[in-house]
C-alpha cells in the first residue's frame, strides 16, 4: 500500500449560472468553475482522487500543493490516514494553518480515505459507520447576481427543477426580499459571505427579520470575529451559520466556546478533509450544533461530501451550486433529480472521474 504517485491535475469546465460572472479572485472574470484534484496511486495500483478548493485556474495552488505538500506523501503506507495527515500538518504548520495548505491536505487525506475504501472494496460510507440514507436532499446554492431579475429568474428555475430549500448570496435587500417572495413556500437561507461589521451586520439581520429565512449565514467580516459573530447571534433574529473558512477541529471548539453558531459549515476540501469533518461532527454533536458542511465543489470532494452527510443519523441537507456545465466530470451522476441525490455505492468514494472530461479541459 505505499504511495508510489501524487499528483495535481487542474481543470476549469464552463458553466451556465444565468447571470454575470461570479468571481475573478484577482484574475479576469468568468462564467468557468475550477476543480483541483490531487490524484494518489499505490504500487499495488489503488488510486485515490481527493479535491482542493480552488477558483480562477489556480495555478500557483496547484504548483503549492506539488512542490510542499505531495513530497510529504510519496513513499508513505496508505493506510496509515491518520498519521499522514498529522505529519503534513505538523511540518507545514509555519505555513499556514487555514488557507492553501490546509486545502492541500485535505485533498490528500480525502484521496487516502477513497484509497481505503477501494482496498476493502466497500463504499466509503460504510469505513464511516454506515449510511443512514441512500438518498440525500439537495438545496440550491446560487451564485450572487447582484440584481433582481437574475435572482429571480434563478429561484424560478430551481422550483422547475424541484429544489424545496434555495440558498441566496445576495447582500442587497431588494434583491433578497424578491429572491424570497420568487420562492413561494419553499425554504429559504441566506449567505453573505463576511461582508458587513458587527453593527451592520445587526442592523440586516434586524431588516430582514420578517422574511423567515432558516439561516444567516457569515454575516460578519473578518470571518475569525467570533465575538462579533456572537452579538449578531445573541441579539438577532436568525440561527447563525458558519465555518467554511475555518480550519479544522479547534477553530470550530473556538466558535462554539464563543456562542458564534447555531450551525457548523466545515468544508471537505478546506477544512482538513474526511478524518477532520468527522471529528468535527462528533463535537457538534456533543455541542448541541447542527452540522452541515459547506460544499461549493463538484469533484471528489462534493463526492465525500455526500458520504459524511449519508453517515450521520441527523443527516444533513446537501449543498450544490446552482449551475449547469458543459461538461459533468462524472458524467451526470452526481446531478440531483428533484431535489434529491443517490448515494454512490461503488468501493471508495464509489465515483472516479471522467478521463475524457479531465483531457478536454485540463489547465497546464
Amino acid at each position: 500500500m505505499k504511495i508510489v504517485k501524487a499528483d495535481t491535475i487542474l481543470i476549469s469546465i464552463p458553466f451556465d449560472a444565468g447571470g454575470i460572472p461570479p468571481w475573478s479572485f484577482g484574475g479576469k472574470p468568468k462564467l468557468a468553475f475550477d476543480t483541483l484534484l490531487v490524484r494518489l496511486e499505490t504500487e499495488d495500483g489503488h488510486v485515490g482522487w481527493g479535491e482542493a478548493f480552488s477558483r480562477n485556474e489556480d495555478r500557483s495552488l496547484a504548483m503549492m500543493i506539488e512542490t510542499r505538500v505531495l513530497p510529504l506523501v510519496v513513499g508513505r503506507d496508505a493506510r496509515e490516514i491518520a498519521k499522514i495527515k498529522h505529519d503534513l500538518e505538523f511540518n507545514l504548520q509555519n505555513f499556514g494553518r487555514i488557507g492553501p495548505i490546509m486545502y492541500g491536505i485535505s485533498a490528500v487525506d480525502t484521496a487516502l480515505w477513497d484509497i481505503a475504501g477501494k482496498a476493502a472494496g466497500r463504499p466509503l460510507v460504510d469505513l464511516l459507520g454506515g449510511a443512514f440514507t441512500n438518498t440525500l436532499d439537495v438545496y440550491a446554492s446560487l451564485m450572487c447576481y447582484h440584481n433582481i431579475d437574475d435572482v429571480t429568474a434563478a429561484v424560478g428555475r430551481c422550483l422547475e427543477r424541484g429544489y424545496r430549500h434555495i440558498k441566496l448570496h445576495e447582500v442587497g435587500e431588494p434583491e433578497i426580499r424578491a429572491a424570497c417572495a420568487a420562492a413561494g413556500d419553499a425554504e429559504v437561507t441566506l449567505d453573505t459571505n463576511c461582508p458587513w461589521p458587527v453593527e451592520e451586520a445587526m442592523d440586516m439581520d434586524a431588516r430582514l427579520a420578517d422574511l423567515g429565512l432558516a439561516w444567516f449565514e457569515e454575516p460578519v467580516w473578518p470571518p475569525e470575529n467570533y465575538r462579533g459573530l456572537a452579538r449578531v447571534r445573541a441579539q438577532g433574529n436568525h440561527p447563525i451559520a458558519a465555518g467554511e473558512n475555518q480550519g479544522g477541529l479547534h477553530d470550530f471548539m473556538a466558535m462554539i466556546d464563543a456562542g458564534a453558531i447555531d450551525i457548523a459549515q466545515p468544508d471537505v476540501a478546506k477544512t482538513g478533509g474526511v478524518t477532520e469533518l468527522m471529528k468535527i461532527a462528533a463535537l457538534c454533536e456533543g455541542a448541541g450544533i447542527r452540522f452541515v458542511p459547506h460544499c461549493a465543489l463538484f469533484g471528489p470532494g462534493q463526492v465525500a461530501t455526500m458520504h459524511i452527510n449519508a453517515a450521520r443519523r441527523t443527516t444533513p441537507i446537501l449543498e450544490r451550486l446552482f449551475c449547469d456545465f458543459e461538461a459533468e466530470l462524472y458524467d451526470g451522476a452526481t446531478l440531483p433529480v428533484d431535489g434529491k441525490i443517490k448515494l454512490p455505492t461503488g468501493p471508495g468514494l464509489g465515483l472516479d472521474p471522467d478521463p475524457d472530461v479531465i483531457a478536454d479541459y485540463r489547465v497546464d
